[in-house]
């Protein structure tokens, strides 16, 4: 087959509104033609299986992250695999990516698993068409952030739990910065016109 497989990541700081974006994405894509194959959001899935992220025990929590990666990077290249063998063009959108996972740790422990895994940092960047950063509601629309939209999240609605979000933001937007179409996508009046714009963003990439 000779399609065409356009792979993104939807990143950003908790409550970012990534999960609905991806909604509008599958519909809006799905209507228009392309095959949408989405990747869940990894870190989300070893939570709901018993995984601690915030584990005082170093050794489960270095087996955790390394099994995160691992899993992340078996997802998307199984459903390229996948994307391969049809004949209409593919998206392959992911509710984070690989270098999501290096916000959350040291860059020593970082370093370790990127050696384990033979890759670079910027080797995971490269592997992605498309990087669409959306700012957390911590950010400027504080009236909106909630955690009801997640029941693994950590971070809890107040200032504190906004302080959180926003450092894990800039943590999140540094872990990819270097990719070649990284993009911000910031806070707006309504979250539809948020969402919209992802996607719009989405048609400018596939249009060049």
């Amino acid at each position: 087959m000779n399609n065409k497989i356009t792979r993104i990541v939807l990143t950003g700081g908790p409550c970012a509104g990534k999960t609905s974006a991806l909604e509008l994405i599958v519909d809006h894509f799905t209507n228009k033609g392309y095959k949408v194959f989405t990747i869940p959001e990894m870190p989300t899935l070893f939570t709901q299986s018993g995984m601690n992220y915030l584990t005082k025990n170093k050794d489960f929590f270095y087996e955790g992250e390394k099994a995160t990666l691992e899993m992340q990077l078996a997802f998307e290249d199984r459903f390229t695999l996948m994307a391969k063998t049809l004949d209409r063009p593919c998206l392959i959108v992911c509710d984070r990516g690989t270098m999501d996972i290096s916000a959350y740790m040291t860059e020593d422990m970082w370093n370790h698993l990127m050696e384990l895994a033979g890759t670079t940092s910027e080797s995971l960047r490269r592997r992605y068409d498309a990087v669409l950063h959306l700012t957390t509601t911590a950010c400027g629309s504080e009236e909106f952030y909630t955690t009801s939209t997640n029941a693994q999240r950590y971070e809890q609605a107040n200032e504190e739990g906004m302080r959180i979000a926003r450092e894990l933001d800039r943590k999140v937007y540094e872990a990819w910065t270097g990719h070649q179409y990284l993009k911000v996508i910031d806070n707006q009046e309504y979250f539809s016109q948020k969402a919209q714009k992802v996607v719009e963003e989405i048609e400018t990439l596939l249009a060049k």
